[in-house]
C-alpha cells in the first residue's frame, strides 16, 4: 500500500513524556530614547516548533515508531503536526463529537472559517453557545499551507454558532473563504529536522524527535 502524505503519528492518541509545541514570535525589541522597550513584531506570523518524547516502548511500538520516522525521509516528507497534549477543546473533551450544531445536525469537530484579521478569526457552524477555550488550537487550509493557531483568549460563541477569536500566530490575509476548521487534533504540516531522532535501545526505552512547521 502506498503512504499518502501528510501522514498523521502512528498512534492516534500520543502517550508523550515530554512535549515542547511552540512559535517564536518574529519580530524585533526596539528601544526608545527615553527607555521604554517596545517589540515590533513582523508581519507573516510564525513557524511551529515540535520536541517530542514518547512514554517507554516495547520493540513493537518502537518498531512502528522509528518505521514512521524513515518514511519521512529525512525531511523530505511531511507529517500532521499536532501538540499532542490538546487533541481535544480544553472545555469539552471528547465530548465535543456528541454534541449539535446550531444548524441542526451532529458536530463533528469540523467549524468554518469565515473572515481572517491578522490576530482574530472568525467562525461558524459551531454548536450553540460554543465554549472556545484558552489554549484551544484550530486548523485550516490558508494561502497554499496549512495554518494552526491558539486562542489567546476564553471566548462564548454565539446562540447561531458563531465566534470570533483572538488567536497566534498572526495571520496574514487573503486567503480563500470559508474553509473547514478541525478543532480536533488541529494540525499544521511538519518536517522532521534531521538528525534529531533519539532511539537508543536497552528495554523499554522512548524515542524523541523534533521537527518544525513547513508552509508547503
Amino acid at each position: 500500500m502506498t503512504i499518502t502524505y501528510p501522514i498523521d503519528f502512528p498512534d492516534a492518541d500520543v502517550k508523550a513524556s515530554r512535549v515542547r509545541f511552540d512559535y517564536a514570535p518574529l519580530g524585533a525589541l526596539s528601544r526608545s530614547a527615553g527607555g521604554g522597550i517596545t517589540f515590533q513584531e513582523s508581519m507573516g506570523g510564525s513557524l511551529w516548533e515540535l520536541a517530542m518524547t514518547t512514554g517507554p516502548l516495547n520493540e513493537t511500538d518502537y518498531g512502528r515508531w522509528h518505521a514512521w520516522f524513515l518514511s519521512l525521509r529525512g525531511g523530505a516528507q511531511s507529517f500532521k503536526g499536532r501538540d499532542p497534549r490538546r487533541c481535544w477543546p480544553i472545555v469539552y473533551g471528547p465530548n465535543v463529537l456528541s454534541m449539535v450544531r446550531a444548524g441542526g445536525g451532529a458536530f463533528d469537530g469540523n467549524a468554518t472559517v469565515t473572515a481572517v484579521a491578522g490576530s482574530t478569526i472568525s467562525l461558524s457552524t459551531l454548536p450553540a453557545n460554543y465554549q472556545m477555550g484558552v489554549g484551544d488550537y484550530i486548523s485550516f487550509p490558508w494561502l497554499g499551507g496549512q495554518a494552526l493557531v491558539k486562542a489567546l483568549e476564553p471566548v462564548t460563541g454565539a446562540v447561531d454558532g458563531t465566534l470570533t477569536v483572538t488567536v497566534g500566530p498572526w495571520l496574514r490575509t487573503g486567503g480563500t473563504l470559508p474553509v473547514v476548521a478541525p478543532l480536533v487534533k488541529a494540525w499544521c504540516l511538519m518536517r522532521p529536522k534531521p538528525g534529531s531522532w533519539q532511539g537508543e535501545r536497552t528495554v523499554r526505552d522512548p524515542i524523541s524527535f523534533e521537527a518544525i512547521q513547513t508552509l508547503l
